[in-house]
């Protein structure tokens, strides 16, 4: 038997093991990065209790992944996700707003809180919400 055939024998056996399981999704890479990063705290500080923190993390994300119990942990990684979509949009926006700093400015529509872009450079000018209608006027 070549190394090959090993490897691929190996990948199977995996597969058929992981068959019905959660396996990883985004909330068991999210614990798993904390616990990781309380590690590398724990052993430049040198505090134990924050490795506990680690081996809970590893451990709680082994058990999901390893989970036949499909239906409650994809319900807990939709809450999850659920609660984590304001911050990551709200980085999405700032990411937008620090690309466009050179050729445009954002505002908010005093009446809807819309985000408006407009074109910098322009002076002073009237902006029109798309949303709302709302015009008011701002230095671009």
């Amino acid at each position: 038997m070549n190394w090959q055939q090993l490897l691929s024998q190996a990948r199977i056996r995996w597969q058929r093991f992981m068959y019905g399981r959660n396996g990883a999704d985004q909330l068991t890479v999210f614990v798993l990065t904390i616990a990781v990063f309380m590690a590398l705290i724990a052993g430049v500080f040198r505090l134990p209790y924050l490795q506990l923190i680690y081996y809970a993390g590893v451990f709680w994300a082994l058990y999901r992944t390893l989970s036949r119990s499909l239906v409650k942990r994809r319900l807990e990684n939709q809450f999850f996700l659920h609660q984590t979509r304001k911050m990551a949009s709200w980085f999405r926006i700032q990411r937008r707003i620090v690309g466009d700093w050179g050729t445009h400015r954002h505002f908010k529509c005093p009446n809807c809180k819309q985000r408006l872009r407009v074109p910098k450079g322009k002076g002073k000018i009237k902006i029109t919400c798309s949303r709302c209608g709302e015009q008011f006027s701002r230095r671009s």
